[in-house]
């Protein structure tokens, strides 16, 4: 099983802007691959007071905007907007709850993600043994209540959400909200949620024949259902160990030390626990930079350790994703309270990250427009690492050194989309203005 060397993946210099003559609006390109999936969606339908494809609009530029509160944002949008496109405030927030917008939500990003392309950055397809998967990062993520959330026992419950990022795509995918069994709970434990979820859920979308794998924390552990789902729909799992885990090995998984994507790896287990009676992986790794130990463990048999490895590391990115909601879109509460409107808010944050992720790949691909200081910034930590291991007499694999490779939206893309979406820029001029801004800030 091969890899493709790094030399391969240095793009061109930036050269002359293939789009100058673009006049349409930037706000065109960006939701075109929502409005090409919204055609033919079936729970659309004609609704003369505020139109299924304004709703969609409205909902990502609610994401991306800085506004404190739906009121707010509303005075935004009828100040950024014509007086037609105004929309009053009790029927935002009626919309909100709507069962058949958010079904056609639902759909629009189950479309809109299963459509995206695989990244440039992410490295999957350079690995054929992760040919015939696809793979995903899942994690739980809570933020504050709406300010009229309804008190329980005298408190507002956190509202949570779980998602799941596709690490070939970088698409992002609403799993499941938090049950909080009518506020009795603070929060829903991750495997509960995963279980209460059917298998087509699981598979989200994938053909017949390929492998479901998901990255999960500790929380998503529970050996005899991962042997479940393996058996039932091909989904497996990869986590990290828990101290409290009662582990009887087998004896080794033979692996290729030789092998440089394997590097760091100490050990490969076949072992098994008293409570599942299912043999799995266990895998032992040391950072060859800082010499972390780590504990692996997966049901998936054939994918090679350090390549396993690896990708627990790229859960990380679902992280940063949040992070990006939290602290770079300011998303830190409900819109309103009701499970409708909680949910509706989920998937426009899901749309809101996919179609960043397509127009930037985009405008990088066809503009020849990057963030040169930031994968400068990039490569100097690349070589940092290089450095520390070449002290430490380590090898680390070369999965690790990809200075292309980023965990989030920087802040400059987020606040130059924010301005050109508002300000209803011309595509061309609009890309002006992102060069202008890698090139000086």
């Amino acid at each position: 099983m091969g890899f493709k060397c790094l030399t391969l993946w240095p793009r061109q210099k930036i050269g002359s802007m293939q789009n100058t003559t673009d006049s349409k609006q930037l706000s065109t390109h960006f939701f075109a691959p929502a409005h090409a999936v919204f055609q033919n969606a079936e729970h659309r339908r004609n609704c003369p007071g505020l139109s299924d494809s304004q709703w969609m609009e409205m909902g990502v530029n609610r994401v991306l905007k800085e506004c404190q509160s739906g009121r707010g944002f509303l005075q935004d949008w009828a100040m950024s907007n014509d007086e037609k496109d105004a929309v009053d405030v009790s029927l935002f927030f009626e919309t909100l709850k709507s069962k058949r917008r958010l079904a056609l939500m639902k759909e629009i990003n189950t479309l809109v993600a299963e459509s995206m392309p695989s990244h440039p950055e992410a490295l999957i397809d350079e690995l054929e043994e992760l040919t015939n998967f696809d793979i995903f990062a899942g994690d739980g993520h809570y933020h504050a209540t709406s300010t009229h959330e309804v008190l329980i026992q005298g408190k507002r419950r956190a509202v949570g959400h779980f998602y799941t990022l596709n690490l070939r795509t970088h698409a992002l995918t609403h799993l499941a909200a938090a049950d909080h069994e009518g506020g009795l709970k603070k929060a829903e434990h991750d495997m509960h949620v995963l279980k209460r979820m059917s298998a087509k859920e699981l598979r989200q979308g994938a053909s017949k024949g390929r492998k479901v794998l998901y990255i999960w924390d500790c929380a998503g552990i529970d050996i005899r259902q991962w042997f479940n789902w393996k058996q039932s729909a091909g989904v497996y799992f990869l986590s990290c160990n828990k101290e409290n885990m009662k582990i009887t090995a087998y004896g080794p998984n033979p692996f290729d030390r030789e092998d440089p994507l394997n590097a760091g790896v100490q050990s490969d287990e076949l072992v098994t626990n008293a409570s599942s009676g299912v043999t799995f992986r266990l895998i032992k790794y040391q950072c060859p930079q800082t010499g972390t130990p780590y504990e692996f463990i997966s049901n998936q048999m054939t994918i090679r350790p350090g390549v396993l490895a690896w990708l627990y590391m790229r859960r990380w990115d679902i992280e940063k994703t949040y992070d990006t909601f939290k602290n770079k879109m300011n998303e830190q509460k409900a819109w309103a309270n009701s499970t409708n409107a909680k949910t509706m808010q989920a998937q426009f944050l899901c749309l809101a990250h996919n179609l960043m992720v397509l127009l930037e790949s985009s405008i990088s691909q066809s503009e020849q427009i990057s963030d040169d200081k930031e994968i400068e910034r990039a490569k100097k930590r690349c070589d940092e690492v290089m450095e520390k291991c070449k002290e430490n007499r380590t090898q680390i694999s070369p999965l690790y050194l990809n200075p292309r490779k980023r965990s989030q939206f920087s802040l400059k893309f987020i606040r130059w989309l924010r301005y050109h979406l508002t300000s209803k820029s011309i595509f061309y001029r609009a890309i002006e203005s992102l060069r202008r801004v890698y090139a000086l800030l």
